[in-house]
């Protein structure tokens, strides 16, 4: 068994390294394995298998009972199973050796690095649970280093491409969404939830729950917002409560899924050159009010982060023509 791994590992150096370093790899592989034992790999018995569906039912009745939102336990979930199944042991017998080759292998998939890191994230949290709870002694996903990932620039709308998504939509639901969109920053889990009743139209501020962050925030209407959602409130015939409701009976709240597609309606007949998404109103928010030299602590507070390096970091990153505007208001020219 021993000599099998040897040979495996050479095989898939050839292509990488020269002869002469193969066989001094050879050697160093030699050494390291003489007083180890090697085995096969066994299936776990079923016992330890029945003990692993009872841990994550154990772990997704206790979490949903706490108010965790039903796609964060999917993700967290899915993660789990899918490590398990390639780890193929007992969840109290996982370490941070079977984290990192799940996670090279997960890579090795195509997942980009971001995506990696996230499920990283989210095994992390569920081994947390388990430490927390007794479980385990410890969270084996520690040990593991996130990878570093490039950032790629912030995405938001320019000014031409907002009018153009404007001038696209054709009835009043669509362009009162938008409105509400790009005034808001509101993420759109948070916006099926919101009723009619719940704005002021003296201030044009909305009081919305959070879930991600399970606290309740303010946002502001524009004045452009608030006509466009008037119009398109009086134009509805329904007597539900939600502030953007279905067009067919019992015209309930849209969902996130339709939130989305009429957004990506709109996109397709402005004929946009770009990938156009609910929370790209979001980044458009963030980013013109740093632009504009909103601080930002009030743009942390705008967008509900608990963080002020998530609005830095993600949101508010100040692009080339506010960099430009400020070196020339900063920098004066001698003679």
């Amino acid at each position: 068994m021993k000599e099998k791994i040897i040979n495996e590992i050479l095989m898939q150096m050839e292509p990488h390294i020269s002869t002469e370093t193969l066989r001094i790899l050879e050697t160093i592989i030699i050494k390291a394995l003489y007083y180890v034992e090697v085995m096969k790999k066994e299936t776990e018995l079923s016992t330890e298998m029945d003990d692993n569906m009872y841990l994550l039912q154990a772990y997704e009745m206790n979490v949903r009972k706490d108010g965790l939102s039903d796609k964060t336990i999917k993700a967290y979930m899915g993660a789990m199973r899918n490590m398990l199944c390639v780890t193929d042991k007992n969840i109290r017998h996982i370490t941070s050796v079977d984290i990192k080759y799940y996670l090279d292998t997960y890579a090795g998939k195509g997942n980009n690095t971001r995506t990696v890191n996230n499920e990283r994230r989210f095994l992390s949290a569920v081994f947390t649970w388990f430490r927390k709870h007794g479980i385990i002694n410890a969270n084996p996903v520690e040990a593991v280093p996130i990878k570093k990932e490039r950032h790629p620039p912030i995405d938001y709308l320019k000014g031409m491409e907002v009018e153009r998504l404007r001038v696209a939509c054709t009835n009043p639901r669509e362009r009162a969404l938008m409105e509400f969109l790009l005034s808001t920053g509101a993420r759109v889990g948070e916006v099926p939830q919101i009723r009619k009743q719940d704005i002021d139209w003296g201030t044009g501020e909305i009081v919305i729950y959070a879930r991600k962050t399970s606290e309740y925030r303010t946002v502001y209407l524009s004045d452009v917002a608030m006509v466009h959602i008037e119009k398109y409130l009086k134009s509805r015939n329904d007597n539900s409560d939600a502030l953007f409701a279905g067009v067919r009976e019992p015209h309930n709240a849209v969902k996130e899924d339709g939130l989305r597609l009429i957004v990506k309606n709109i996109k397709e007949k402005a004929k946009v050159d770009r990938r156009v998404y609910p929370h790209l109103f979001r980044k458009t928010l963030a980013t013109t009010l740093r632009i504009k030299d909103c601080a930002i602590e009030d743009i942390q507070q705008i967008l509900g982060h608990k963080s002020p390096s998530t609005t830095l970091g993600f949101y508010a990153a100040v692009n080339q023509v506010h960099l430009r505007q400020v070196h020339n208001k900063c920098v004066s020219v001698g003679a």
